[in-house]
This record gives C-alpha cells, structure tokens and sequence, in this order.
C-alpha cells in the first residue's frame, strides 16, 4: 500500500520565532528592519520571508476564469499557452515583410504594426497597397494583425478591414486589434490633432463598427506602456490604466455601447521588467482591477473574453553591452508568461541602438519559443498562485493601485489629470527617485554602471527614424518622455567615444596604488569600473614620483584606510607638485575626511557617491566634450 510521506516528518516544527531568532543572532545587532525589509517605488513593503500567517482565512484569488480573476481571464491557455506577437516599425514596407515573414515562419504567431503617424514613427503605410505591401504573403486567417497607429488610426483601421475584404476574409473570421487609444498618444506625444471629445467619439464610433460586424477584432488598446516607459511605478502604471478604461467605458455608454459590451473592445496593455515577482504580480493584479471595475460597472459577463498583452520594458534597455538585454527580456517574458499574459511581444536585444537585424529578431521570438516548447511556462495556469509572496504582494499592489486610480478620478478623470499635469508630476517624482538610485549606485545597470567594456563593439544598426512633429494641434498636453536610466551613461560613454575618435585613445585617469596588491587591489578594481562606466580608461602608477600630469591630469588613490592615514599627505604632496588637476581617493574616508581633503584630495569614490556627477567632472577636467 502507498505510504504517504512526510518530507519533514522528521524534523522539529518551526515557528516564526524561531526563524526570527536564528535571524538576530545573524545579524549579530544590526536592525531587522534596515538589514531584511525592502520597499517598491510605491512605498509597499516586501519582507524577507513570508509564511502560512501571511494568507488569508479564504482564497481571495479564486480560481483561473472566476471572479476575482485574479488567476487569468480565462479557465483554460487553448491551442497555446501565449500568442507570440512581434513588433514591426520598420519604415519600408518591403523590409517590414521580410521582417514579419521571417518571425511567423520561425514560430511567431501574430503581428503589431508600428505605423508611421505624427509623433510616432514607424511603417509608412499610406493606403491600402501600402499596408498589402507590408503584409504580402502573410495569412490573415492564421495570423492575427494589431495596430499600433497613433494620430492614424482611422486610416490605419479602414485600410487593415479594406485589406481583409480584398484578401477574402470574412468578417468572423479576422483577427487583431486596431488599438484606438487617444489618451495614450496624447500622453506620448503631448499633443491630438482634434479636440478630446471629438477623438473620443471616433474612437467610440470605430468599438461600435468593430462590435456590430467583426467579433474577434478589438478597437481599443489600454495602453499603460507610456506610463511605464515615462517612469511609473507599477501601482502607478496600473491606476493609469484604470483610470483610462474607466474613461473609455464613459464615452462607449454615451455612444450607446452597454459597458459589457465596450469592455470586450478592449484590450490591455503593459509593460514587463526585469524584475520578475514585481511583474508576475502586477499583471495579476492589472486582472483584480479591471474586474471590479467591470463588477461595478455590471459587466462582469465581458471578463473571460479579455485579453492582457504584455510588452518587454523598453525603458529597461540598453545601448551599451546590449547582450545584457537578452537577459533581460528572457526575465521579463518569463515573467508575462508567470503572469498569464494573453500575448506576448518580446523587444529585439539591440532595439536601443537601432532597427534590428534578423538575427536580432530571432533572438527575440526564440526567447518566447523556449519559454513555451521546452520550460513549458504555459503548461500549468498562473503558476505563481499559492505563493505566499506573491499572492500578498497582489492584493497590496492592487489596493495601492486603486488608491492612486481614486486619485486620478478626483482630479475629474485622466484627460483632466493630463491636462492638469497630475499624471506627469506623479510620475516624474518616481522616475527621479529611480535616477537618483541609479546615479549613486542602490540600482546597478550590469553592462552599464557595473561591468562596463570599454573594448565592446557595438552592433551596426540603422537608427530609428524621426517621428513629424503633430501640425496645428488642437489638444496640448506636457508629454511623458522616455526615461531609460542608462541614458546618463550612455551619454558619458558617447563623449568618451568622441574622444577616441579624436585622440586615438580614450581619456585616462591614473590610479596610484600605495602598499602591497592585499592593500589596494579591490579599491583599484572598484576605481576601474567607477571610471569605465563614464569611458575612462585606468592605468596603475605604483610609485607617486612617477606620476605625470601631462599624461594623466587626474590621480586616483587606491590603498588601505591605515595607509591612507600614515602615507597619503606625503604622497598627495608629490602628486599635486607633479601638477595633478585633481585628485580621488578610494573608499569611505570616514575620520579621515578632513584630513584627505586639506592634503588635496578633492573627491572620494565609494558606495552611495554620486557616480553619474562624478564621472562628469573628472570628464571636465579631461576636457571631454558632452552634448
């Protein structure tokens, strides 16, 4: 007979006291809260362990298909457990074929198109031949084809349902979206070509054509992307995209949509990091939020035909070692797939540096590939459901998102928080805060302000185009820019990189290192990657006599703090007589401060310094120029 086994039956029971004193004798004083607890953007907490006390009497999640929806739209993943959809903006329509026929016969399984429009650059698809052009060969009764047209839109819809007709598709049988969302261009471009309620009502006017004739097209995208690449947290992102479904809901009932049948023309859009539970539970927590607005709007019954679509961050790229953005998309769609996206689009490594290759592409729907052929991420529905953390880390996430949603409808809905510039601030605030992290070092940009190779050859791509200004606008808003926070660094980079051209080498900094290599080599390996992450180069000098100012306007001390103290003033004196510019020295200096400083030490290079402004005043005196 079958035995049932205890996995611990052996062991002692543990409770949370014991953790927690095995925990403080750990940490040998040092405290709990300080040392074990981190907080998000959004203020929420996140503990170093969560247990059994940390659930709910009930499962508040449900079940997957079932109210709170937490757990997924739907009950079941169907033929498969994601749709694979890639992004095309290449502006040739030629080159956007070769681009989409190469992904859907490697294992892609839908298309976005990026039109060109005003403030937004992309395919040029000028008519219907245009975009027949663009999608030539491609089976429009297999794959599904989604919009992503800005100010065009119209146009964009009109040509996609004038294609599907001259390719013999019937009206059932199309699939896609044409991803009307006048907020979320608003927001990206600052600017509408027409007053607010107008593109309101067109947008309303094309839900109630697409409902009334194709059933499995949607009119509307929700787009939080904008949100999120401006800066927002995730609490943040979500309360945009509530506030804006709630606006469209408003304007599809005033156009005589009932809100079930204006929350099936719908779909919503976010944004995925590298931060993999964050994103597992936002994309829960985006499912909980739109279902109780759906429940207080009586359109409960809409909920299990909708769709989440989930995007790689592009604010998380980066231009330098941009390898490291294969990692970081692989995290990001693992995450999308834990959060039971509905579609996935994974960006192309080298998107920040360019139009991508086809190698680059490949790399991006073999990522989706992998995560559903062979890690089989698809195989069981929200995965991440039952986790202790997780599940916690959902419902907190959701509450403070409904509390800053609550905030936008005070300010009279999300045009009005636009146009007030409430948005925009809230967001700012966070993407400061994150700089802020970034520059001193609490965030680390692997490849970027961490590892960085100066001897890195980037890949030759062709940039992206730039987008028309919007003409004569009648709607004017502050824009949310793009915020990645490697930008800094890439700027300094892109000096150091002028430099080289120029010079034939980069700019230097010599690092001069006092005592035994036991005294100075991890202050010298840490001054090394400080000043690669701004494209400085670094020599050892390991005798000060040696040292030359015309070389090397700039000296960096690197030893001990016990040398520092008996050796430093005699060394900074032969230093600063050999005609140094300025002088660093490695490491917290503590007691010695004053010390360093009166002997000529003019900045110190530690953990939580500011690195971004540091590296442009050594670039100052290196005579860098910076644009």
């Amino acid at each position: 007979m079958a035995r049932k086994l205890s996995l611990a039956g052996d062991f002692p029971m543990a409770d949370d006291a014991d953790w927690r004193a095995l925990v403080d004798k750990a940490l040998k004083g040092a405290d709990f809260d300080k040392a074990l607890l981190s907080h998000t953007y959004d203020g929420l907490t996140l503990k170093p362990l969560y247990t059994r006390e940390d659930e709910p009497t009930r499962d508040p999640s449900g079940m997957p298909g079932t109210a709170p929806y937490v757990r997924g739209f739907q009950a079941t993943t169907g033929d498969r457990p994601w749709e694979i959809r890639q992004l095309y903006a290449e502006p040739d329509p030629g080159d956007a074929n070769a681009a989409i026929l190469g992904d859907l016969e490697g294992g892609a399984s839908a298309v976005s198109l990026q039109i060109a429009a005003p403030g937004q650059t992309g395919i040029k698809i000028g008519s219907v031949d245009d975009l027949d052009r663009t999608l030539e060969n491609v089976a429009l009764d297999l794959a599904g084809i989604w919009l992503e047209a800005g100010h065009g839109t119209a146009t964009a819809a009109n040509n996609l349902i004038e294609l599907w007709a001259k390719r013999g598709i019937k009206h059932a049988d199309a699939v896609g979206g044409f991803g009307a969302d006048p907020l979320g261009v608003l927001t990206r471009t600052g600017a509408l070509p027409v007053a607010l309620d107008q593109a309101m009502r067109e947008t309303a006017d094309l839900a109630k054509q697409t409902h009334e004739s194709l059933p499995q097209v949607t009119a509307i995208a929700v787009d939080a992307r904008p949100y999120h690449g401006g800066g927002a947290s995730e609490a943040q992102e979500l309360a945009c995209l509530c506030a804006t479904t709630v606006s469209y809901l408003r304007a599809l009932e005033s156009a005589g949509l009932s809100p079930a049948d204006g929350l099936v023309q719908m779909e919503f859009a976010l944004a995925c990091d590298a931060n993999m539970f964050l994103n597992v539970a936002k994309l829960r927590a985006a499912r909980a939020l739109v279902a109780r607005i759906a429940e207080v709007s009586d359109a409960g019954d809409a909920l299990p035909g909708l769709r989440l679509h989930a995007m790689t961050s592009f604010r998380m790229f980066s231009r330098l070692d941009p390898q490291v953005n294969i990692l970081r998309t692989t995290i990001a769609a693992a995450a999308a797939a834990l959060g039971s996206a509905t579609s996935i689009t994974v960006l192309p490594y080298t998107y920040a540096n360019g139009q991508p290759d086809a190698f680059a592409r490949r790399i991006a729907r073999n990522i989706q590939i992998i995560l559903q052929e062979e890690s089989s991420l698809g195989a069981v529905i929200d995965p991440a459901g039952g986790s202790w953390y997780v599940e916690d880390f959902t419902r907190e996430l959701a509450g403070k998102a409904w509390s800053l949603f609550q905030q936008i409808e005070s300010q009279g809905g999300m045009a009005e928080a636009l146009a007030k510039g409430f948005v925009q601030k809230m967001i700012a605030q966070t993407a400061a805060e994150r700089a802020r992290d970034v520059a001193h070092g609490g965030i680390e940009l692997t490849g970027v302000s961490s590892f960085p190779n100066l001897a890195e050859e980037l890949p030759h791509a062709g940039p992206h185009a730039v987008p028309d200004d919007v003409d004569d606008p009648a709607v004017t808003v502050e824009p949310i820019p793009l915020r990645r926070p490697a930008e800094p660094f890439e700027r300094l980079r892109q000096s150091s990189d002028d430099y080289l051209e120029k010079h034939g080498h980069r700019p230097r900094v010599a690092l001069v290192t006092l005592g035994r290599p036991s005294d100075f080599a991890a202050r010298a390996t840490y001054a090394e990657s400080f000043f690669a992450a701004g494209g400085i180069e670094t020599v050892a000098v390991d005798d000060p006599v040696a040292y030359d100012a015309n070389t090397f306007p700039i000296a960096c001390l690197c030893s001990s703090d016990d040398i520092y103290g008996e050796k430093s003033p005699k060394v900074l004196e032969s230093i600063k007589n050999n005609g140094a510019k300025l002088i660093y020295s490695v490491g917290r200096p503590g007691e010695l401060r004053e010390k360093l400083k009166s002997a000529g030490v003019g900045g110190f290079l530690h953990q939580g310094c500011d690195i971004i402004e540091t590296l442009k005043e050594a670039q100052d005196v290196l005579g860098l120029k910076r644009t």
